[in-house]
């Protein structure tokens, strides 16, 4: 590569079995293999381990929208083609998650094929091994900003907009990685966002009639579960049916990094409007 010394080397070894010493690897990647991998927990244990503290993983993969029937998993063309060993989105972060990363979020998504009802899509996902220290200046609150009104994170704690919350350590640790370290406002002393702060960045839907035409959000992290200001609760990896006026909500500049949207019609669909109340709440 033009370096007077060689800085490359290749290892031969298994994607749940690599040779390379524990806590050392600043970056993993990996483009459409892990799907191709029959015990894929394992898989994210071991990118765990090699993974240095503080390290991250980028991967680009084939996951499905439900889980995929015995007939397709014994299907080896189907395998080969990274459709037989996808795992659900739900299920791809959870092994991530369990297997200790944090902050598992989306970067890209894109619809791949449909097969027998079920909706395969390619996603790019990031995240992190949490580092062992915490910064000399480390916070002792956090407070939401929008757009979400309330989330729960990795950790199980729930936030609300505007309200701050004391850090312990761990938490401290969590949130001052990326991305969530964008979502709050950190502070030494309790700090509360006024809703005429733009960092409020409240979204509500248009007072259009919904339509509902067969598209399904799916939350991408980092959080486990968030709220919208219609009171909608999406919980991550999950398919939740929206209508019209939600997803056009969704597709805002807040919002659109958390979501996947995806389409289940099996044709062009467009039921009657339905009129909703001024404050939401009809889907």
């Amino acid at each position: 590569l033009g370096y007077p010394a060689s800085n490359v080397e290749f290892k031969k070894g298994l994607a749940d079995a690599m040779p390379v010493a524990e806590n050392t690897v600043d970056l993993i990647i990996s483009n459409c293999v892990i799907n191709l991998a029959p015990n894929k927990r394992k898989v994210f244990r071991e990118m765990f381990r090699v993974a240095k503290p503080g390290g991250r993983f980028t991967v680009s993969d084939i996951v499905a929208d439900q889980p995929v029937p015995q007939y397709l998993i014994h299907d080896a063309k189907k395998w080969g083609d990274c459709l037989s060993g996808a795992l659900t989105l739900t299920d791809y972060m959870a092994g991530m998650t369990d297997a200790g990363f944090v902050g598992i979020h989306l970067i890209t998504s894109s619809p791949w094929q449909r097969i027998d009802g079920i909706h395969f899509f390619s996603v790019t996902l990031t995240g992190y091994k949490l580092p062992t220290q915490l910064p000399t200046a480390a916070p002792r609150y956090a407070t939401l900003r929008g757009p979400f009104s309330r989330v729960v994170d990795e950790r199980g704690t729930a936030y609300l907009r505007g309200i701050p919350q004391p850090l312990t350590q761990d938490l401290a640790l969590l949130l001052s990685q990326p991305p969530f370290d964008s979502l709050f406002i950190f502070s030494p002393n309790p700090r509360w966002l006024d809703r005429a702060d733009p960092r409020w960045a409240s979204v509500l839907p248009s007072q259009d009639p919904c339509l509902w035409t067969g598209d399904f959000a799916l939350l991408a992290g980092p959080f486990l579960e968030v709220c919208d200001d219609d009171h909608h609760l999406f919980r991550r990896g999950e398919p939740a049916e929206i209508c019209s006026k939600t997803r056009r909500v969704l597709e805002t500049n807040g919002y659109s990094s958390h979501f996947a949207i995806l389409n289940r019609a099996g044709e062009p669909a467009g039921g009657e409007a339905v009129s909703c109340a001024p404050t939401g709440g009809c889907c």
